[in-house]
């Protein structure tokens, strides 16, 4: 798995490559717990997963508690670009509704530089 975040105003871009699964999700946990911290004013954490492609449940798992990580720092947490073989993962699962999902058109055209 690679990571590397972008800032965009009060908006840090999170994008993840490989696999998120149980010998990733930690390391995903550290480098997004060291890089959204309290006191960011109206934070927005966009997991971007145009480049997943890979995620069991351990994964899933961590996203749901980062999910709950932002929100204690009462930030806004949202997934976007999910593959469509991501996305049965989240369907199966019943999370669609959990998680603020933002389409490929709208990432392009209010996140990509």
């Amino acid at each position: 798995m690679e990571i590397d975040l972008k800032k965009t105003g009060n908006t840090v871009i999170i994008n993840i490559s490989g696999s998120l699964d149980i010998y990733t999700s930690l390391d995903f946990k550290t480098f997004l717990e060291a890089n959204v911290k309290e006191g960011d004013s109206n934070l927005h954490v966009l997991v971007n997963l145009e480049k997943l492609n890979y995620i069991d449940s351990s994964g899933i798992g961590m996203l749901i508690k980062q999910l709950n990580y932002v929100q204690e720092l009462k930030g806004k947490f949202s997934i976007a670009n999910m593959k469509p073989a991501i996305e049965k993962v989240f369907k199966v699962a019943g999370l669609t509704s959990y998680f603020h999902t933002i389409g490929e058109e709208e990432f392009k055209a209010q996140y990509s530089s």
